[in-house]
């Protein structure tokens, strides 16, 4: 089989809405501008569209050196952010179990995202002076990504999830970076390693799906009957861990990558076992 990059994704601020991409340099701690800031409240607790599902209707647009140009449909105005505006003080935010220093932003800045969430938020950076570590593979960085600084799903499963799900998914509500064509349903189980451009990648473990899966990514709005994790339970159950879908993975060495590029399998691993308990 050829396996080919058919869509590649990055999310300026964790929760927006993704933009594809021709092209991307890849770093240890994820593609270029792919999760760099990210939305805390006043106590430094991060917040994603689980909670607040208005913040993923915020489009970005890469509108100079660094620049990001934000909109959101309920705002009359746009706003502009750079690392430059932001100051030099930091403090420290919670990602899930970690602990991270934040480079604070600006109040109006601070106030345009208050307003939509409704509630007080501030924007913060992943600046020089912050640092994290994925916890299975503790020596390799990742910025404000959940856990991971890879998320890789494939064409083929998502075809496969729709075959048997009441409501049409849409790749966008598992949030990938890296989206392939060209392989069997769910073989990315059994990738341990690949190579994609320049990159090599490695599969740490199967992404554990959650709630965020249901917003519909046009209109942030649920898609009904717990979709598409009510289907995935059925099929894609690991234990205790919960309902999977893609692979996190960790890049070997930095490299650009690009739209189209061949996909290699380097080496394979032993596939998680899933019950399906779906009717023929």
């Amino acid at each position: 089989m050829h396996y080919s990059l058919s869509d590649l994704v990055i999310y300026p601020i964790k929760s927006v809405q993704g933009i594809s991409l021709k092209t991307s340099q890849v770093d240890f701690s994820g593609l270029w501008g792919d999760r760099r800031y990210m939305m805390v409240k006043p106590n430094g607790l991060f917040i994603t569209g689980r909670e607040h599902p208005n913040i993923t209707l915020i489009s970005a647009q890469l509108t100079g050196e660094n620049q990001w140009t934000l909109s959101h449909p309920d705002m009359t105005e746009s706003i502009n952010i750079n690392p430059d505006i932001f100051s030099g003080q930091y403090k420290s935010v919670t990602v899930w179990d970690d602990i991270v220093q934040g480079q604070i932003s600006n109040e109006n800045i601070d106030a345009w995202f208050s307003e939509i969430a409704g509630e007080p938020l501030q924007l913060v950076y992943f600046g020089k002076a912050s640092e994290r570590f994925t916890s299975r593979r503790p020596d390799s960085p990742v910025a404000f990504a959940d856990g991971y600084p890879f998320l890789l799903t494939t064409e083929a499963s998502l075809a496969e999830l729709n075959r048997s799900c009441p409501k049409d998914i849409d790749m966008m509500q598992f949030r990938p970076n890296l989206v392939v064509k060209g392989n069997s349903p769910f073989e990315e189980d059994s990738w341990k390693r690949i190579r994609i451009g320049q990159v090599e990648f490695e599969n740490v473990k199967p992404c554990v799906r959650c709630i965020f899966t249901t917003l519909n990514p046009k209109t942030a709005e649920k898609i009904g009957k717990g979709e598409p994790l009510k289907t995935l339970g059925k099929f894609r159950l690991l234990g205790k861990d919960g309902v999977t879908f893609g692979i996190n993975m960790i890049a070997l060495n930095s490299g650009s990558i690009h739209l189209g590029d061949s996909i290699e399998v380097l080496e394979y691993r032993e596939p998680e076992q899933y019950l399906d308990r779906r009717k023929a």
